[in-house]
């Protein structure tokens, strides 16, 4: 086609546009057809133009903030209805302790043990469940399943009239349960309670034998030996769980003080003695720490 053709049909495509002869956006199809897309469109073509982009987005915009908006009236009303459940659980909770506080002398021996293996229950499992969402409650809910279990035992093994082994022999048991958990939701606070808990057991049930025949190489045959057992466990285990390692050697070294602790409460025991002992022991460890420092420093993150 002739550029003096072109020219005409041009023309007459203007002339259809400016007269609305046929709808615009077919003359500018016709127009960028014929003209190979170098002829500018005209100031309507571009107002269309924008209009319909600015119609899209703001349609797009539109649906993206209802959308929003939907997701989170949606999410506002299940936080509501889960924080309704939660302060009507705790409600209910709290409403059966003090019931059972007020009546609990009247409840038969296995109900009371019902009821406090139950508490005990429920804040155990609600350690499990919330120790990796919510690490706080977990916390909170192994400290209140353990107090629970320690004041109910007692409670029952003094009621029952059974004697200081039977009850040294449940908090025995009691730290061991400590033990587990620490390594089971790597606590180290729990296995630090358990180890020291089972030395303080170990101290009271060797202290009547002590006191009866006194003699420091006794005492301290007693409580070195184990020291250094738990520190040799402690150098063992490094390579196969550092936080238990560390908990034995921490442990270790204070039971390494154990015979002089336990010497504070014979009376035949000279309190000169002690102090020096103390002070012995305080510079050899600290010898001993010092020349290991690049050992120790590394696995127990001091």
């Amino acid at each position: 086609m002739n550029d003096q053709r072109k020219k005409i049909i041009i023309a007459e495509i203007e002339t259809w546009r400016k007269n609305n002869l046929i709808p615009e956006h077919y003359c500018i199809f016709l127009l960028n057809l014929y003209t190979e897309g170098e002829r500018p469109v005209g100031d309507a073509a571009r107002t269309i133009a924008k209009k319909a982009h600015t119609g899209t987005a703001a349609y797009g915009t539109e649906r993206l903030t209802s959308g929003t908006a939907n997701h989170a009236g949606s999410a506002g009303i299940s936080v509501s209805w889960k924080l309704i459940f939660a302060w009507f659980a705790g409600a209910c909770f709290i409403a059966a302790m003090i019931l059972s506080a007020f009546h609990f002398s009247d409840f038969s021996t296995p109900m009371q043990i019902a009821i406090f293996s139950i508490f005990a229950l429920i804040f155990y499992l609600m350690a499990v469940i919330f120790r990796r969402s919510l690490p706080i409650l977990g916390h909170i809910g192994l400290g209140g399943s353990f107090l629970i279990l320690i004041i109910g035992g007692v409670y029952l093994l003094r009621s029952l009239g059974y004697g200081t082994g039977v009850l040294l022999g449940f908090l025995t048991i009691v730290c061991l349960l400590w033990l587990v958990n620490g390594l089971f939701f790597r606590y180290s606070y729990l296995l630090y309670c358990g180890f020291l808990g089972l030395a303080m057991i170990y101290g009271l049930a060797v202290s009547d034998r002590l006191a009866a025949d006194f003699s420091w190489w006794k005492v301290e045959l007693y409580w070195v030996p184990i020291a250094l057992l738990m520190l040799g466990l402690g150098f063992l285990w490094n390579e196969r769980n550092q936080q238990l390692a560390g908990v034995l050697a921490i442990c270790g070294l204070l039971f390494f003080f154990g015979s002089e602790v336990e010497a504070l409460y014979i009376p035949a025991a000279k309190t000169d003695v002690i102090q020096l002992l103390l002070f012995l022991k305080v510079f050899l460890g600290a010898v001993f720490f010092f020349f290991t420092r690049k050992y120790w420093f590394g696995w127990l993150r001091l």
